[in-house]
């Protein structure tokens, strides 16, 4: 297998200011009002005037261990070997939402069709899952970065081959992804000198309907 692409997330630098799934949007031609690939949400802790909210973006994570691609019975999802990218194949997909169930992330999204769809890592444009595309470039190698990475204003969101990814992440960062963190898949920074936040993040990546969402 090529090396695991993945996503990598500074909740200190995020703003909050939605481009990632603005650009996802329009990156894919979808439509203003259709569920999004890439969500952000608004995690907050404490009461006034002790309250404090970190906007956390968030989208299918490619997981090493794809648990959506375990429960799908029409085998229409499929980690690719190559990069890692999970990928849907929609001629197959039977819209019976067990990769909702599964995902962790809140990744799955439905269309008119009832047709699955999610973040593909820009592997190509359209409604699609990136379904029979060739094997993911980094820009260098003449591929183009995923709309989230090149829109996030405040250079909040990465995306790339595991290695590359870690070495822009800070050390604590890498350390906590070795030891498990997330489940290694995806690569967080902690949230600086607030350890309550930090908590309420975890907490509302791992249920993700459970933390308050603008959307």
């Amino acid at each position: 297998m090529g090396e695991q692409w993945m996503f990598y997330f500074d909740p200190n630098r995020c703003i909050g200011c939605h481009a990632c799934s603005v650009a996802c949007k329009q990156r894919h031609d979808r439509d203003a009002d259709a569920d999004e690939w890439r969500s952000v949400f608004h995690v907050s802790t404490g009461e006034y005037p002790e309250f404090e909210e970190v906007p956390v973006s968030m989208s299918c994570m490619h997981c090493h261990d794809a648990p959506c691609e375990s429960v799908c019975p029409p085998d229409a999802i499929i980690k690719r070997d190559e990069d890692g990218i999970v990928t849907v194949d929609r001629d197959r997909c039977i819209g019976c939402h067990y990769c909702a169930w599964a995902c962790p992330f809140g990744a799955p999204t439905y269309d008119d069709e009832g047709l699955m769809s999610k973040c593909n890592l820009c592997l190509g444009e359209g409604a699609g899952g990136g379904h029979g595309q060739p094997e993911r470039k980094t820009p260098e190698e003449g591929g183009v970065q995923p709309a989230c990475v090149s829109d996030c204003v405040g250079d909040a969101i990465k995306a790339g081959p595991q290695s590359e990814v870690m070495a822009e992440a800070s050390d604590r960062a890498a350390e906590r992804f070795e030891d498990g963190a997330y489940d290694q898949r995806v690569i967080v920074e902690p949230v600086d000198d607030d350890a309550a936040v930090a908590e309420a993040i975890r907490e509302g990546e791992s249920t993700a309907g459970a933390v308050t969402y603008e959307g």
